[in-house]
């Protein structure tokens, strides 16, 4: 969530809290790497100015025992890895973020860095002299040392015509300096540190300024609870919210209720303010109308409020899957590990390493983490959109029996009839309401039997043969990820690729659009490697904010397309390719809903006129008419302009006219016939 800025909050006091832990972790790891990186490859010192960056924003938009404490934690791993150089850059990075961060979040400017440098300065002459004065031996060993180069410098200019005095001069000089070494050393500190700091804080102000300025609207934050914990019941009266500088109210007004024990589906198309109402029954504070608690909300505390969100790699924080679901939690709390990873359907997977979990593990780990704080609400925010078939009715089976088996509300986002079908009651927003409503949702479909209805008539344009891939070859850690797939994608081609998840599609997809090269065998775009032809192929991932690096629409068009952002006829004809209004290339990407951001993507890479369009998971996370406009517009694209298309996805309804022809992946190899009965579109 987005607060008007870091002072607008109260400072929290006492011991750090698990998110600050969480980010100081982070953010520690980043630094430390990049520390590490430029102290030991060759001529790589200058990275160390990138290592400043994620001390500054914690500096920002934490207190300073946050900074403290990553400094700490980057530091000894430095330290471990790379000796001392690693150590003092961590310290060194730290200084200058912790102080650009702390001076742009008081509101104050290069006076203010000034002042500190000196300050900062003289503190480190002061230190430099004393350690000098109490360590004779290296204080000899540092003249000698300089003394020695000077001479060295000096026997150079002698040689040369005319700077014989110069040298001579030079050695005296530095004779005089020498003797009143603790002034020397003392002014060399302090113009150092400040130039040091003048340097960073130019530089990294700067950096800051652009991170800052895009708006994290739907970041959770930790309440400042006052009071007994009690989230429920609910009531929500002509509640009303609005982003910081938006124009117009995101959510409201929505009055509705939530009753303990109650199994409650929240529907409604993309931008109808599903997630905004997530963060109000979360705690964010409303603009206008009333919320109504019993008690505090208890965001990720014992017996308050626990949130599971859409993409679970954002929360699961444990490397192993026992410590996961306990992070967080106050010490001596007394938690059944086993028996919430049995309720999930993770039995036995306590000690399994998270990173080597599925989406639709990760997801249900999530669901056991959040169950271990006993939760009077819990808020599950399109929890199945990015999980395969098997994955989503493990979780739906679940979800559906939560109420009856803990003491806890349940509030569930989500698109899919079925999903809601199993709520006590639902509450469809829409637009600026909520009510009671017959908009449409997504509607399950069945497998595609893989029979293509129509025979490829393109010329070839992608070939696979033969392709495998391993991950980590040649080393203990070895994993296959492909073995054996050969096909061909014709001209003008529509091709749906599905499977579950970990069956290899999104390698397969990053090997086709030349990003990856195959351990064995070969992928050809035109008969040539796709990988010496990167950018013919275009891909879409499946998150589609992570795709988009600019701030503005415009920006973002011509930087991917590769044309000048003042030529706005190019930027309106990509516009409209996708659907789009042309008024939509001056609005910032963070204004656009998730459909908007989809094709706002395909309008970059449709500009740059691929042979291959390559497609991840195109309709997660959209409402039914948004799945239908996208499948709908890129139909027509694929017939007016023999477009070549391949879908990866776990949704299959409507996608028939767009890919007659499936190819379904088990375990990373071609199967022939579909290996899952049923899914959700």
């Amino acid at each position: 969530m987005t607060s008007a800025g870091p002072e607008s909050a109260p400072r929290r006091t006492g011991p750090l809290q698990p998110v600050e832990l969480a980010q100081a972790a982070v953010m520690a790891a980043l630094c430390a790497a990049i520390a590490i990186i430029a102290v030991v490859v060759p001529f790589a010192g200058s990275l160390s100015l990138l290592g400043t960056v994620p001390m500054g924003l914690l500096a920002y938009r934490y207190r300073l025992r946050v900074l403290l404490a990553a400094t700490v934690a980057g530091g000894l791993v430095a330290f471990l890895i790379a000796g001392m150089g690693g150590f003092m850059t961590v310290v060194n990075c730290a200084y200058i973020g912790g102080l650009t961060g702390i001076v742009k979040r008081r509101g104050r400017g290069t006076p203010t860095v000034v002042a500190c440098a000196l300050v900062a300065g003289a503190l480190f002459g002061v230190a430099v002299v004393a350690a000098l004065a109490l360590l004779s031996r290296l204080r000899h060993l540092i003249f000698d040392s300089m003394t020695a180069n000077i001479t060295g410098l000096a026997a150079i200019l002698e040689r040369v015509p005319g700077l014989e005095p110069v040298a001579g001069r030079l050695t005296r000089d530095f004779a005089t300096a020498l003797h009143y070494w603790p002034y020397l050393f003392f002014a060399v500190g302090v113009l150092s540190i400040t130039f040091v700091s003048l340097v960073g804080w130019w530089a990294l102000s700067r950096v800051l300024g652009r991170l800052l300025g895009v708006p994290d609207v739907h970041k959770l934050e930790a309440s400042n609870d006052v009071g007994s914990i009690a989230p429920v019941p609910l009531q929500l009266r002509d509640v009303r919210f609005r982003y910081p500088n938006a124009g117009q109210d995101a959510l409201g007004p929505v009055s509705l209720a939530v009753q303990p024990g109650e199994h409650l589906a929240v529907t409604g198309a993309n931008g109808s303010g599903k997630t905004t109402l997530m963060l109000v029954l979360s705690g964010r504070e409303a603009t206008a109308g009333t919320v109504e608690r019993p008690g505090a909300v208890g965001l990720g505390k014992i017996g308050g409020t626990a949130v599971v969100m859409q993409h679970p790699e954002s929360q699961v924080l444990g490397t192993r899957v026992a410590d996961d679901v306990v992070w967080g939690l106050p010490p001596g709390a007394s938690i059944d590990v086993d028996r919430l990873l049995a309720e999930v359907g993770l039995d036995g997977l306590a000690e399994r390493d998270t990173g080597g979990l599925s989406g639709g593990e990760l997801q249900r780990l999530a669901v056991a983490a959040a169950l271990a704080r006993e939760p009077s609400l819990l808020i599950a925010d399109e929890v199945t959109s990015m999980v395969d078939q098997d994955g989503r009715e493990a979780l739906m089976s679940v979800l559906a029996g939560l109420t009856t088996r803990h003491r806890t509300a349940l509030v569930h986002i989500t698109h899919y009839n079925d999903e809601a079908e199993a709520a006590d009651r639902t509450v469809t927003l829409v637009g600026n309401d909520a009510a009671s409503d017959n908009s449409p949702m997504v509607e399950t479909a069945e497998v595609p039997s893989g029979t293509p209805s129509e025979t490829p008539r393109g010329a070839p344009v992608l070939e696979l043969r033969g392709v495998g891939h391993e991950y980590g070859s040649g080393t203990p850690w070895a994993k296959r990820a492909l073995s054996g797939v050969d096909f061909t994608v014709h001209e003008g081609d529509g091709v749906l690729i599905h499977g579950l998840n970990g069956s290899g599609k999104s390698t397969l997809a990053w090997i086709m659009a030349g990003l990856t090269v195959p351990t064995v065998g070969a992928c050809l775009l035109d008969g040539a490697p796709v990988s010496e032809q990167v950018g013919a192929v275009a891909i879409s991932f499946q998150a589609a904010r992570l795709q988009l690096m600019r701030s503005h629409v415009a920006h973002e068009i011509a930087s991917a397309a590769g044309f000048s952002v003042r030529d706005r006829d190019r930027v309106a004809a990509a516009l409209a390719s996708v659907g789009l209004d042309s008024g939509l290339a001056t609005r910032r990407i963070d204004q656009l809903s998730g459909g908007q951001m989809r094709r706002v993507v395909l309008a970059g890479l449709l500009a740059r006129s691929p042979r291959v369009l390559i497609l991840d998971e195109p309709l997660a996370g959209l409402d039914a008419a948004s799945q239908r406009g996208l499948v709908y517009l890129l139909e027509d694209l694929r017939r007016r302009t023999r477009l070549t298309v391949v879908v990866i996805s776990h949704d299959f309804g409507g996608l028939e006219q767009l890919c007659p022809r499936t190819l379904h992946l088990e375990n990373g190899v071609l199967a022939t016939a579909p290996t899952a009965t049923g899914g959700r579109s």
